[in-house]
């Protein structure tokens, strides 16, 4: 599928609401919408959607729905997402022509599109198989878990998250979410908890847009031609300003020729000449309506517009990051922090082979009863993007148990791999305590997350005080616990300009002041190839949200998106896992990323799943620096 274009050929694509506009105060005040209304909104409408939205006032009012503009809103980007209100489900009956335009073809090959073209069951399963939280193209999740309800949740992982907001079971019944009651709740509890009514009262279609489907803002197009030549309709009266630059008439040639830009059947330069834009678009439209089989006119009419207007692949375009890396300075090169006098002991030199130690304990593995209570009482450590970046940061909260539950606890941690897994405690810049975990990757090197040693970007503080325990097992530290002469972090992470940009760089290490990993044993590292999609993850670190404290917890998933930075996978985490080693299948003795953050924000993959740095060459061969230091 071709980029999507956001030229607007001179038509504004945020309108500011004005601020005489009359709106009512209150919603006992507010005369809700009728079904004649929603009629001249889409004449061909479901009749069962008409009929409950316009019988949930109520529900409409508890999410906060409580006026005209942004009901106007809920209903653009519902005729959006729907097909204008026709169908609760996604089609996926398209031909072989739609589905090379409409897929990469990462996606779907020449010879796949010929097998599976008009065959909904098949082309939902090989196309959304192995994305969004499903669990493989050889299952029926993509069919299962397809676009549904009325603002089109897709995805095995979607369907989980809002089922528990809702306390509906919509992961084991996906068919809930495409009932007309239970479909608009789902839509209702994700308008209210992404607060999307913010944007609505600034008018800002865009920014509606966004918190729908993500900063790439996919669909906008779309939501323009239905707030403008749909909703409209019914509103234009109630909101005599919100559409004052918006009129059917004088927008409607700019809408189409957007339209035929953002379905790739035109490209962005194709009506810059006035002289010949009318054949090009007339051009443009005889493709549209050849390959969905309608009458061949030239000129646009309902069902071509329709067409046009249908919600399809765009929806679920993951975010790459493999551009992102360009835009940062020099990221590979090294930071070095020291945090404490170095005690002479001579450093390790880097190694491409795991190592499993002595496994000798030390004496008195007992920690004491003052230390317990001051590491139990230690916060778990965050990164920045991840809590300033939610969509209500004031009530982050840490969404990194994908549910169901399948951690399991490590119980002897003095075996190799365990005992090679640390967790470290640190103190910020004014002495507030937090936890991390981390791995042995020598003798003397602990790699763990950068935001464990510092607050990441420019403006960022360093860490201090850092004490390692590895192979801590609730009250018992067996190979003892070490302070950290020096912290190694990559310039990507302390010159970044936002947090935003810092996240692909959440990588760092410490140098310790003894050689513990003679005992514990380290891992080597490797890196991922794209081939590994797919495969078994395995996360081993500290979960602050399990008792008791201070033990190791496991989790197995799978690798579900990869970019080149950063990884993407279902594995169960929490709060002090932050640092913890990431392992490919069951092979651990072996690093392949370093868990990062959980759950958050607005744009995917990062809303849907949890996330690791990978150990790409850039950062091999910085750490290999680090531990020959």
């Amino acid at each position: 599928m071709k980029p999507w274009s956001f030229a607007t050929k001179g038509i504004l694509t945020t309108v500011i609401w004005l601020a005489n506009a009359a709106l009512p105060s209150t919603a006992a005040q507010w005369a809700f919408i009728s079904k004649s209304d929603l009629k001249l909104i889409s004449p061909n409408a479901s009749e069962e959607m008409l009929n409950v939205i316009v019988s949930s006032k109520e529900k409409f009012e508890q999410a906060g729905i409580t006026n005209d503009l942004r009901l106007a809103h809920f209903l653009t980007q519902l005729m959006t997402e729907t097909g204008s209100m026709s169908r609760l489900d996604e089609n996926m009956n398209y031909k072989y022509g739609t589905l090379l335009r409409v897929f990469s073809r990462r996606t779907i090959s020449v010879q796949k599109a010929r097998e599976i073209e008009r065959q909904p069951r098949l082309i939902a399963n090989w196309v959304y198989g192995d994305r969004l939280g499903n669990l493989g193209r050889e299952t029926d999740d993509g069919w299962n878990f397809r676009g549904s309800g009325f603002l089109q949740l897709t995805g095995r992982l979607n369907f989980r998250l809002r089922g528990r907001e809702l306390g509906l079971p919509l992961e084991s019944n996906p068919e809930l979410a495409r009932r007309p009651t239970e479909g608009l709740a789902a839509a209702l509890a994700f308008w209210k908890v992404r607060e999307i009514n913010k944007a609505a009262d600034a008018n800002d279609l865009r920014r509606v847009r966004i918190l729908v489907n993500g900063p790439a803002a996919h669909g906008f197009e779309q939501s323009k031609a239905f707030f403008y030549r749909h909703v409209s309709r019914a509103f234009q009266a109630k909101l005599p300003g919100a559409f004052a630059i918006g009129t059917e008439t004088s927008v409607n040639d700019d809408i189409i020729d957007n339209l035929l830009i953002s379905e790739g059947f035109a490209s962005s330069d194709s009506f810059e000449s006035q002289e010949d834009r009318e054949s090009k678009r007339s051009d443009a439209i005889r493709e549209v309506q050849t390959e969905f089989g309608l009458p061949v006119t030239g000129r646009i009419d309902e069902k071509t517009e329709n067409e046009l207007l249908q919600p399809r692949e765009w929806r679920y375009v993951d975010v790459d990051d493999s551009q992102f890396q360009k835009s940062v300075l020099q990221p590979n090169n090294t930071v070095v922090i020291n945090v404490s006098h170095n005690t002479g002991i001579e450093t390790s030199e880097a190694s491409t082979t795991a190592s499993k130690g002595s496994g000798v304990v030390v004496d008195r593995p007992s920690i004491k009863d003052t230390e317990i209570d001051t590491i139990n009482s230690s916060a778990s450590a965050y990164a920045s993007y991840e809590t300033n970046e939610t969509p209500r940061p004031e009530t982050f909260v840490p969404y990194s148990v994908i549910e169901p539950d399948t951690r399991k606890a490590i119980v002897d941690t003095t075996q190799f791999p365990y005992r090679a897994v640390v967790q470290i405690s640190f103190e910020n810049e004014i002495g507030s305590k937090f936890l991390c975990s981390g791995a042995m990757i020598s003798r003397d090197t602990v790699l763990t997350a950068a935001h464990c040693i510092h607050s990441g970007t420019s403006a960022g503080k360093q860490f201090r005080n850092f004490s390692v325990i590895p192979g801590r097992n609730v009250g018992a530290a067996p190979f003892g616990r070490c302070d950290a002469t020096t912290a190694f972090l990559l310039e990507g992470w302390t010159q970044a300009q936002s947090v935003t940009e810092s996240r692909y760089f959440d990588l760092g290490a410490l140098k310790l002041k003894c050689d513990a990993g003679l005992q514990t044993g380290w891992f080597a590292l490797a890196s991922l190839s794209d081939g590994d999609v797919g495969a078994k993850t395995t996360v081993v670190g500290y979960a602050a949200d399990r008792a008791p404290p201070g033990r190791q917890w496991i989790s197995h998933d799978h690798l579900v998106v990869m970019g080149d930075l950063k990884g993407f996978y279902g594995n169960d985490t929490y709060g002090g896992t932050s640092g913890a080693p990431v392992f490919l299948g069951d092979r651990m003795d072996t690093l392949v990323g370093i868990h990062t953050n959980g759950i958050y924000g607005e744009d995917e993959p990062w809303r849907s799943y949890n996330a690791f740095t990978l150990l790409n060459a850039v950062a091999l061969n910085a750490i290999a620096g680090w531990v020959a230091r």
